[in-house]
This record gives C-alpha cells, structure tokens and sequence, in this order.
C-alpha cells in the first residue's frame, strides 16, 4: 500500500491540502528569486521584511488561486464523478500542469532579472523568440543555469511525489437530497475563498502589480511579487495607457515640458556657436550601440574595471564624454529611445506596444530631409526585435543584419547563438559605408557581449577575465572597435563624421555601487569628432532620448523635432533622465531621484544620499514640487500624445 501523507474523504480538506502543497512550491521558488538576486535589492529592516514577507503571502494566494482555479472547480462540482478513477485524473492534469507553469515561471525570473531587473510579465510573448536560433540557445541557456534546472528538477519530484500522496478517498453514501444540498453550498464557499484570494482580500479593485508598492519601495517591489501574477494579470491588456489629467490647462503644462523641441538654429542664444551654413555642417553621423556595455565596464569610466577596455578608454581622452544613462533595461526598448527620442516609459516596449503603427519621426527621417542617405546594421538574425521594421519606420533606407553579411562574406563568423561576431562585423560595416553617398547617417548595434558570452575560436585566452564571464567578451568587443576605427580612419569619410558610442542597456552589475537605484541604467556616452581632437568631460547627463535632438543641434539644423530628450548642447534645456522599471515612473533632475507609480511616492537627494536610502519625500515636498510636477508633465504629455497619436510635429 503506497504511504500518504494526507488522506480524506471531505472535499474541502482535499483541495486545502493540495493548494496547500502549490502555494508553499510557489514560496519555495520566491526564496530562491531572492537568493539569486538579493544583491540588487535594497536592504531592509526587520519591519521591512515582515511587509515583503506579508507581500509574498498575498501575491502567492492570488497566484495559486488563479492557477488552481480550473482545478478547484472540477471538483466542487456536486456529482459522485469526483470520486471516479478517470475523472480525479483528469483532474489532476488540470492541478500539475498550471502548477508546473507557475513554477517554471518564477525559476526562469531567478535567473533572468539579473538582465532586466524587473519581472517578466504577458509582453514577454510578444517578442519571445526573435532575437535568435532558440534551437540553439536553448541547450546553452540550460548549460549556463544548470543549477537552476536542478533545483526545478527537484521541486517537480516533490509536487509529484506529494500530490499523489494527498489522497481523496471515496466517501460513504447519504441520502442523495441531503449530499446534494451539502455539497453545493460548499461548493458556493470554496469558490467564494478562491475568488477572494484571487482578488487579494476584501478590496476594492483586485490585484494588481502596483500594489506591491503597499509591501515594500519601488526598489524591492519585485521580492514581492512573483512572475506567474505579473504574466496573467498584464496578459491581454497591452493597451495599458490611460490618459492623465495632471493639468486641465495644457499650455501650463507645455510650460513644465513639452516634446517639441526647438533647434538652437532657431534660437538667438549666443552661448554656442553655430556653423554659418548648413552646407558646411553636413557631417556624417555614426552611433554606436554596444551591447549590454554598463558604465560599469568601461575603464575609463569606472577605474575599478580598467583593463577591459582600453580602446574606449582611449578614445575617451580624445572626445567629449556625458553621463551617460539608458532610458530602458532591454534592448528593445534602446533603438526607439536613441533614433527617435522615444523612451518606452510604459508597461511594455514601444515596438511590441499596441501604439507601434502609430506616426513618429526619427532622426533618420530628419537627416533624409536635410540630403542624407540613411542606413542601419545589426548582426543579429534579420528580423531580430523587430528592428528591421521599426528603424524602416523612422526613415532608414537600407538595413544589414545577418542576411545582408552571409551574402556578401559567407557564414564565416557566426557565433553560433545570436548572429555574426562583432569584429567581422564592423569590418563589413566599415566596407559598406565605404561604398555609400555622403552626407550619410547610420547606426550599428553589436550582438557579442552577450550571453552566453561567446568568443571566437582564434581569440580565446587572448583577453583578460573578470569577475563577471561579460567582462572578456567585452574586452573583445572593444577590440573589434578598435579594428573598426583602424579601417574607418582610412577611408575619405572618416574626418567628416561625428561618431556617437553608447550601450543599449547596462548588464548583470559587479560592485553593489550598480547594483540599486538609477545607476543601473549607467552606460557610456561619448561624442568623437576626429577633426575636432578634445578631450572634455561633462558633468551632465545625457539619455538615450537626448540623442536626436543633440545631433540635430550639431549639424546646425534648423528644424523642430519631437523627442522626449533634450538637446545636451542648448544650455537652456533641462537636464534629466526618465525611465520606467518594477511598475514606477523614474525621474532624475537637480538633485533629486523620483520613484512614483502613481500612487506611492519616494523622494531621494542624490547628492546627500547617493545610496538612496532616506526617502524625503514626507520632509521635503516643497522643496521637490517643481520636480514632480515635472515628472507628471512628462506622463500626461507621453501617455496622452501616444493615445492621440500626436508624435509627429504638424
């Protein structure tokens, strides 16, 4: 006779113990989100951790509730089938599988937030899978986080080898009115339970991923929830948009901000001289966008790392360097952001977004009316995000990706995961640019210094390692710039174009400095012009989002663009970064780092406190009104011109 370790013939003690079994599998798996993660956290007291403990408790009920509810309604339905053979294992197909998926769910997360700092959520089916050959990556994924795998491996067993212990013995027979009468009305109270665990108690709206803030900052809102929420609750709503009202008088709030931006050609300012004609200013323009290149890594930038880039390092001496700051942690989210001012502060990324057919104007579209041939490369898979299609959208004429390179020179330098190794790469890029009319635009995004951290055969052990597998691919990666700029400073267009490097996103931090707060969106930002050899460093941000409008400033142009950057080179724009991670809004001006998801607020004085670990925003809101109020105009103005469709200026 096989042991059990719970047996019962009443309904209602069956299902407690088998949601029992699912809800503390679920808990078993947010313990060990933490473990894997817990360094990009922020720390708590012990009241702190009773809240996210409480968090946890909550979110994994309504998860369970929500995975287990099919379950729970086969079998209280009132009829004897619930104690026939077939129908009980039928039954628990509907109990393994979701609780396979929630569980395999939160594991996935364990491992990969590390990337994304935020949990994944339905958006994730919208690009799952286009980034490269998943055939391929996916032994390598499972060869990279084996442990992970283990650990899954053995929660499983345990469901299964507890869930078939959990036994529901037949019930002896009563008077059918009287069981009948019984079993409905627990029927009515078990689904009753369900439906208010689903909801997360007795209140007003249910549950949702906002309300984890309740449980802890809008740092640690992820320790709270768990994935298998955040993917059923977001599914289905994509067009999570909704309009605000922060101001009823909209040219009050165009006085705050606004996403038009006026070009100094257009200005009387006198605090930057400007070229005398725009025939003479026709420089071509290259960005560059590394991949998963933290400020972190850079030499130059973070002395603690010196060693792993020594070509941007150099460079750095020779050209003018911003702080540099992501407005997003994917790289999907970084091409809209750079090319067309465009930062994804919304649920989901704009090119997966239901606003994705909607009219904007990117730089390349500008640059095109001012003469330009515009071109854009990417190694990776054609298709890949999306990218081909996106940047066709903003103006680009002629994309290469993987396609393009195996056409012209084989498949030789294939990584065999995502695309074609930076270094032949950039080699075919420089030849291709060789051949193109001047002026011209294009940009480059590199795919190696990506996991798995590939390196090609004919340079492993050639670059140092760190305490981080990225760091030797990026010490690569910095060589292939370095190939590249050797073959660019040949060619006749070299001393005519204005170079542009940053990253699409910061990667898996080292020191816990990069760790927490906005520094995890920290990545280089320099501006190298070879006619012009300086070297200045400056003491401003400069986002991805500031890009357009900043390139449209250097060459002159005198032509109005939408953007939700500034340009870095007009001293009368603001300076600021705006982003949106763990369901808050993100904003830095002046001194000030604002979190606010439209309900909680945090408030920290960068400078003070740069570890952000007093929040003001009870002791100061005089002081960092005008901030907020900021922060809101920048909303409205995104969430209602997206809905509108008013991105393009008339």
């Amino acid at each position: 006779m096989r042991f059990t370790i719970f047996k019962t013939n009443k309904i209602f003690s069956y299902l407690t113990a088998k949601f029992i079994l699912a809800f503390v599998l679920l808990l078993v798996t947010q313990l060990i989100f933490f473990i894997s993660n817990r360094h990009l956290f922020s720390p708590v007291d012990f009241g702190g951790f009773m809240k996210i403990l409480w968090g946890n408790i909550v979110f994994g009920l309504s998860t369970t509730a929500m995975i287990l509810s099919p379950y729970i309604v086969l079998n209280v339905i009132p009829t004897s089938l619930r104690w026939n053979k077939i129908y009980k294992g039928i039954a628990e197909v509907f109990y393994i599988i979701p609780v396979f998926v929630m569980l395999i769910a939160n594991m996935i997360d364990a491992a990969y937030y590390t990337f994304t700092f935020r949990r994944m959520t339905s958006e994730i089916f919208g690009y799952l899978g286009v980034g490269g050959d998943m055939g391929n990556l996916i032994p390598q994924f499972l060869k990279d986080f084996w442990v992970y795998l283990l650990l899954f491996i053995v929660l499983i067993f345990v469901l299964i080898w507890c869930s078939r212990r959990i036994v529901l013995e037949k019930r002896m027979p009563h008077p059918y009115g009287t069981t009948l009468f019984k079993d409905s009305i627990l029927s009515v109270i078990v689904v009753a339970i369900a439906v208010l665990m689903i909801r997360g108690g007795f209140i007003y709206k249910p549950l949702r991923p906002i309300d984890a803030s309740k449980y802890a900052s809008c740092d640690n809102t992820s320790l709270v929830l768990n994935t298998p929420f955040c993917i059923i609750r977001t599914f289905g709503k994509s067009s999570g948009l909704e309009p605000k009202h922060y101001y009823a008088d909209e040219k009050a709030m165009e006085k705050v901000f606004t996403p038009v931006n006026i070009p100094l050609a257009a200005s009387d300012t006198t605090a930057v001289a400007l070229p005398d004609s725009l025939a003479a200013t026709q420089k071509n323009v290259v960005i560059i966008i590394l991949e998963s290149f933290s400020e972190e890594y850079v030499g130059f930038l973070n002395p603690d790392n010196k060693g792993f880039t020594p070509f941007l390092d150099s460079l750095s001496q020779h050209s003018t360097v911003y702080q540099g700051m992501s407005n997003g942690k994917r790289s999907i989210e970084a091409i809209p952001a750079i090319l067309a001012g465009m930062p994804s502060i919304m649920f989901e990324p704009f090119i997966t977004s239901p606003y994705a057919t909607n009219k904007i104007e990117g730089l390349p579209q500008v640059l095109k009316r001012h003469g330009y041939s515009t071109s854009f490369f990417h190694g990776a898979y054609n298709g890949s995000m999306n990218f081909d299609a996106f940047v066709q959208s903003v103006g680009v004429d002629s994309y290469y990706g993987k396609n393009e390179y195996v056409a012209d020179c084989g498949d030789n330098g294939y990584d065999g995961n995502w695309g074609i190794f930076d270094e032949p790469f950039l080699q075919f890029m420089a030849k291709k640019i060789g051949t193109f009319r001047q002026p011209f635009f294009t940009s480059v995004f590199t795919i190696s210094s990506h996991h798995p951290y590939t390196m090609p055969e004919e340079h492993v052990g050639q670059f140092p390692k760190g305490k981080h597998p990225i760091l030797e691919v990026v010490a690569y990666s910095d060589y292939a710039l370095k190939q590249f700029f050797a073959a660019a400073s040949k060619a006749d267009w070299y001393q005519n174009t204005i170079f542009i490097i940053t990253a699409d996103h910061t990667a898996p931090p080292i020191s816990p400095k990069y760790s927490t707060g906005y520094n995890v969106y920290k990545v280089p930002m320099i501006v190298f012009d070879p006619s012009n050899d300086t070297h200045i460093v400056k003491n401003r941000i400069m986002q991805q989002a500031d890009i357009m409008p900043t390139v449209v400033d250097m060459l002159g142009i005198n032509e109005r663009t939408m953007s939700f950057g500034k340009s870095v080179i007009n001293p009368a724009n603001p300076e600021y970064h705006i982003s949106y991670g763990s369901s808050a809004y993100q904003l830095i001006k002046d001194k000030y780092y604002i979190r606010y998801d439209g309900q909680k607020l945090e408030v920290f004085d960068r400078f003070a406190d740069p570890e952000l670990k007093t929040d003001i925003s009870q002791s100061d809101a005089k002081a960092y009104q005008p901030q907020l109020n900021f922060l809101k105009a920048i909303i409205q103005q995104y969430n209602n011109r997206m809905i509108e469709n008013r991105l393009t200026i008339k």
